[in-house]
């Protein structure tokens, strides 16, 4: 309908490479390249081995399913409201096997809970300056989660990501 800014077109059609790419890179972004969002306020502060032992560890328990939430079993992508709380005002979500998907994914953003600066900085007064490991003194699996997690803890602890959308870089969403 008019009033769902849903992407649409080409319902039917195979998932193309470019969603899994964009969820890549986006993981790429902020953990695993080298000027990573992360890495530029950890990096450091760990050292080069406990960087490298962070990494290793969010890639092998947490990098799936930040990948999996670019694929939902729905098919469907779509804001979860504004950081304050409510529904998306747009009503946007995005079909992932959309032959649009991969343009209107643009305007869809994955939102930390705890704002990423914060977390680092933390983490960073928690951990000692000459750590014994990456998450030496704190809980390594609530750090992850509250950078990585996009599904609900066993502990019931809710997501800390959310897809939320934004401005288009030409105005409001299409």
């Amino acid at each position: 309908s008019s009033a769902s800014q849903q992407a649409s077109g080409g319902q039917g059609s195979q998932r193309g490479p470019s969603m899994w790419q964009r969820a890549q890179k986006r993981w790429s972004a902020l953990v695993a390249a080298p000027r990573s969002r992360i890495a530029l306020q950890m990096r450091a502060h760990l050292g080069e081995d406990h960087w490298q032992a962070f990494v290793r560890h969010a890639e092998n328990k947490w990098k799936t399913q930040f990948l999996r939430a670019f694929e939902p079993s729905t098919h469907v992508l779509a804001c979860t409201g504004p950081i304050e709380g409510g529904l998306c005002p747009y009503q946007f979500s995005i079909c992932t096997h959309s032959i649009a998907a991969e343009s209107q994914l643009q305007y869809l953003h994955l939102d930390h809970t705890h704002d990423l600066s914060n977390v680092c900085a933390v983490w960073r007064q928690a951990v000692p300056q000459f750590p014994q490991s990456w998450h030496e003194d704190i809980d390594g699996d609530r750090l992850c989660h509250m950078l990585f997690g996009v599904r609900p803890t066993e502990r019931g602890e809710p997501p800390c990501l959310h897809f939320r959308c934004g401005e288009a870089p030409r105005g409001p969403l299409p």
